[in-house]
C-alpha cells in the first residue's frame, strides 16, 4: 500500500492511474472539477511484485512517478 498526495490550485479534471510495465492499468480514478488537496491510500498487495508507474493527468500536463512493489 502506498499513499498519494497532491494539491490542485485550480479547478480541473484529473485522472489518477497506476500502470504496470506492460501498459495495463491496474488502478484508475477520475476526478471531475477537482480543486484542493487529494490524499489516497492505494492498495496494490494483490498485484505482482515489480515496477509500476503512477500517472496523474491534468488539464495541461502529465506527471509520472516510478513505483517499485516489493
Amino acid at each position: 500500500m502506498f499513499s498519494v498526495t497532491f494539491t490542485s490550485e485550480e479547478v480541473q479534471d484529473l485522472k489518477v492511474r497506476v500502470i504496470n510495465v506492460v501498459g495495463e492499468v491496474v488502478y484508475t480514478e477520475n476526478l471531475e472539477q477537482f480543486v484542493g488537496e487529494y490524499t489516497k491510500q492505494i492498495d496494490l498487495t494483490n498485484n505482482a511484485k515489480g515496477i509500476y508507474f503512477l500517472e496523474i493527468v491534468t488539464n495541461d500536463r502529465v506527471i509520472n512517478k516510478k513505483l517499485i512493489l516489493q
